[in-house]
């Protein structure tokens, strides 16, 4: 994204025609709606009555996104020490601007400047800023005119290296404390879910929700922050289908909520909850599920079942089809997040392309991909006890408890987590290992030749561990030419 010139911005939305006008955005990398734009007119109006500076006008990133994240700024305008960060509405009530600049300013807050926040109201050519107490003042545009005209601002080449996605992206299991502390905000999509499971879970009558998506959607956070919502009020359970992790049993023992493992689940007293979670529920056994529905029909307390189909790790999570099971026991339909914002597009266009050569390659840097090659698990294993040490999260294969399996031989020993253990968790910088098991069959990612079944499915596990990735993904591969071969197809599209 490229600083413009308000000025010429609407200059070109005056005069130009509409092919031209898109492509001039399209050379700034802006997107700014018609109705936008005519907000924008009334605000460079009102400060050019006020100002003959045309620098004032110069230099602000037009809708600018945080990558991944999607949060989006209306007007930036950055120099070394400040940010002046400006809002158009149409209208607006006092309550929405303050909730929405109260937001700007938590994810600006990363930047270590002083922030400005400032939302104009075009119908009433009214400015309000944000005070350092966060309370929501009316001010002049003389006000704002100071901050912009005091700024120093020089060319930015790359605003998206300011902003690191990793601070916004709160997990309650890896980022315990920020999460009990509320530090941090849903996106549109979480938000409106959220308040229509809120309303539904108002009613006399017993509800049984879903929510769902895939890795990397913020599935997670939504469902515990509802829990933590109803936990104000009214008494919750959370029903883990997996092992509790570090931080469940954080919330747990430190924090009065009630985490329960599945396996236990059948010998629970229900009746005292207003609210029961299962969390993972893909996972659940046909029993186990049987129970809870019959249990909160019978109880008229309500449940909120949270999954991604796609994250089974052995065949009978498969052939059970938990997913399709709990809609058709639903009262209402389920709610589905589809817009990834833990993993960035380069390293989800990757994991996609990984396991399907069916997928149409994209043209990315993939500056957040790092593939090595090995001929032997000995030195591939040494390669992964430096990589743990600089920071990289190694995500073992689930080991066998039956037969010791291949990819048990490049496993870290120092290593506790594994495929099942990290479930629902997310790393900054995780590394997977794709042995020569690994191969395409039909074009789709798959393994042979095991002298024993693996009881978990090798595939399913492998996705489970690339997924738990937020910023970088490491693959390292082991003597498997056909998988190497393929990593570089993807990674040369440039």
């Amino acid at each position: 994204m490229k600083e413009t010139n308000l000025i010429s911005i609407l200059s070109a939305y005056n005069n130009l025609d509409k092919d031209s006008f898109d492509s001039y955005l399209n050379y700034h990398g802006t997107k700014i709606k018609n109705s936008e734009l005519k907000d924008l007119q009334v605000f460079v109006d009102h400060l050019k009555g006020l100002s003959k500076s045309i620098a004032l006008f110069d230099k602000y990133f037009i809708g600018y996104s945080i990558p991944q994240i999607g949060k989006e700024f209306d007007l930036l305008r950055m120099d070394q020490e400040t940010i002046v960060n400006i809002e158009l509405k149409r209208n607006s009530t006092e309550e929405a601007i303050a909730a929405q600049l109260q937001r700007n300013k938590y994810y600006l807050g990363f930047l270590n400047k002083t922030i400005n926040c400032y939302t104009y109201v075009a119908d009433y050519k009214k400015l309000y800023i944000l005070d350092p107490a966060n309370i929501l003042q009316e001010v002049s545009l003389r006000q704002l005119i100071r901050e912009l005209v005091s700024q120093k601002v020089k060319r930015i080449p790359n605003l998206d290296s300011y902003f690191n996605p990793a601070n916004y992206l709160v997990s309650p299991f890896n980022s315990t404390q920020e999460f009990v502390k509320r530090k941090y905000f849903l996106t549109k999509q979480q938000e409106e879910i959220k308040n229509d499971v809120l309303k539904q879970l108002s009613s006399p009558k017993h509800s049984i929700l879903a929510i769902k998506g895939n890795a990397g959607t913020g599935k997670t956070l939504l469902t515990y922050d509802i829990a933590n919502e109803v936990l104000n009020t009214k008494e919750i359970l959370v029903v883990h289908c997996g092992y509790l992790n570090d931080g469940q049993i954080l919330l747990r023992d430190n924090f009065a909520w009630d985490i329960i493992p599945v396996k236990v689940v059948m010998h629970q007293d229900l009746s005292k909850y207003h609210l029961i979670i299962v969390d993972e529920a893909q996972r659940i056994y046909t029993s186990q599920l049987n129970h809870l529905i019959s249990q909160v029909k019978k109880l008229s307390n309500n449940i909120i079942f949270s999954y991604d189909g796609q994250q089974t790790l052995r065949k009978g999570e498969i052939n059970n089809n938990a997913a399709e099971k709990i809609e058709q026991e639903l009262t209402s339909n389920p709610y589905e997040l589809t817009n990834k914002i833990r993993t960035n597009k380069e390293v989800a266009s990757f994991i996609q392309c990984l396991f399907s050569k069916k997928r149409s390659l994209e043209k990315y840097k993939y500056d957040n991909i790092e593939l090595n090659y090995f001929d032997n698990y000995e030195e591939a294993k040494a390669y992964l006890k430096q990589l743990r040490d600089e920071d990289w999260k190694v995500i073992n294969y689930t080991p066998s408890t039956v037969n010791a399996l291949p990819y048990e031989a490049h496993n870290l020993e120092i290593e506790s987590d594994n495929a099942h253990t990290v479930i629902g968790q997310e790393f900054n910088n995780v590394v997977a290992v794709i042995d020569g098991h690994f191969y395409y069959k039909s074009g789709y990612l798959s393994t042979r030749n095991y002298k024993n079944n693996p009881y978990y499915h090798p595939t399913k596990m492998l996705f489970q561990i690339v997924s738990r990735t937020r910023l970088k993904l490491g693959i390292v591969v082991i003597k498997n030419q056909e998988i190497l071969a393929r990593c570089l197809e993807i990674l040369n599209q440039k």
